[in-house]
């Protein structure tokens, strides 16, 4: 079962299923090895887990997405009482008190995120990947206050612990339950934890510095993906590509070296054009549209950085735009033309 769970998740990652009909395939499996007398309505539930489609599917469908609502209606009743009553009484608390109500909140997250974790219902699962992320938030806010109330902590070296602690919880977490949302947690605490690491006040780098960083973080968050440690894939590739445009953008700030706004907007240029080559080759709408994003982004502000307010510039935007959208005309056919050879070639292979 364990072998046919990880399976199942891949085919989810890579969209082939739906993630209802890998809960439904699950609890078949699982019941025809229990219980053979039950192999039929597992059968059925399959059959009609994926569309909807069939009266016996829809109702425990429609009970667990209305769990899952009741779910996240009671955690923001629960978490806005819980700030609302802090918000009072947060400065008269002691220490132990702020400590002990945090650690409280946190475990009762986790451990109910924990218990929904394998929950069959693809909706039971979206709401322990919700509790497991404010979990992780939850020990990032626990960090901060050790930091500021038991330490004596300030600035840069709060949000480093805090980042820090956010990190490795949702490093562990994201061990047991691989979901979208708690690697999306990984990745803004890593990105924390980074920025925070050179903002210290022993340290004053410059914006080139943090856009390295960030372009770097980027640049480990795609590796990992394709090396198959960060599921779903897509996701990581959007965060991985995003994080080195956002970082091109962030060094371009920095004017303290001469031609560096150039380089840097030169590399951004460079990272989008690459995106929408592996696009083409790969067949990914998602780097196409983020390589798109940053061709939109670094052209314009690399020809005004080269030509500045002369005639030229005006004129390469226009050149730029009318190549841009031939190269969208052209991708468009080339992606038509071989939808239509798949097409035909099926068609032979059905004849044959």
């Amino acid at each position: 079962m364990h072998d046919l769970e990880r399976r199942l998740q891949d085919w989810v990652d890579a969209t082939l299923i739906s993630g209802e009909q890998a809960a439904a395939i699950s609890a078949h499996e699982r019941n025809r090895s229990n219980d053979p007398a039950s192999v039929t309505a597992a059968a059925h539930t399959s059959d009609t887990a994926g569309d909807g489609a069939g009266v016996a599917g829809q109702p425990p469908q429609r009970s667990t997405m209305a769990a899952e609502a009741i779910g996240y209606v009671g955690a923001a009743l629960a978490i806005g009482a819980l700030l609302m009553l802090l918000s009072n009484m947060w400065v008269d608390l002691l220490v132990w008190a702020r400590l002990v109500v945090l650690a409280a909140m946190t475990a009762a997250l986790a451990g109910a995120g924990m218990t929904l974790r394998r929950a069959p219902s693809a909706a039971m699962q979206r709401l322990a990947s919700v509790l497991l992320t404010a979990a992780v938030a939850g020990v990032a806010w626990l960090a901060s206050v050790v930091a500021i109330d038991l330490v004596g902590m300030t600035g840069a070296a709060v949000s480093l612990t805090a980042g820090a602690a956010a990190l490795i919880s949702a490093i562990v977490v994201y061990a047991m339950v691989t979901r979208a949302l708690l690697q999306v947690a990984i990745a803004v605490a890593a990105l924390v934890t980074a920025l925070s690491a050179i903002s210290v006040p022993i340290l004053s780098p410059s914006a080139l510095w943090y856009g390295l960083l960030v372009g770097a973080l980027g640049a480990a968050w795609l590796l990992l993906a394709r090396g198959g440690w960060l599921h779903p894939v897509i996701l990581a590739d959007i965060i991985g590509a995003g994080l080195m445009l956002v970082g091109a953008q962030v060094a371009s700030v920095d004017f303290a070296f001469d031609g560096q706004r150039a380089g840097a907007v030169s590399a951004g240029l460079v990272v989008a054009a690459l995106l929408v080559l592996v696009a083409v080759r790969a067949d990914a709408l998602h780097f196409l549209i983020l390589g798109a994003l940053g061709l939109f982004v670094f052209v314009p502000q690399l020809v005004f950085e080269l030509f500045g307010d002369v005639i030229g510039a005006p004129a390469t935007l226009l050149l730029v735009g009318l190549l841009l959208v031939l190269l969208a005309v052209g991708l468009g056919r080339v992606r038509k033309d071989v939808t239509s050879r798949r097409h035909s070639t099926s068609e032979v292979n059905r004849g044959e």
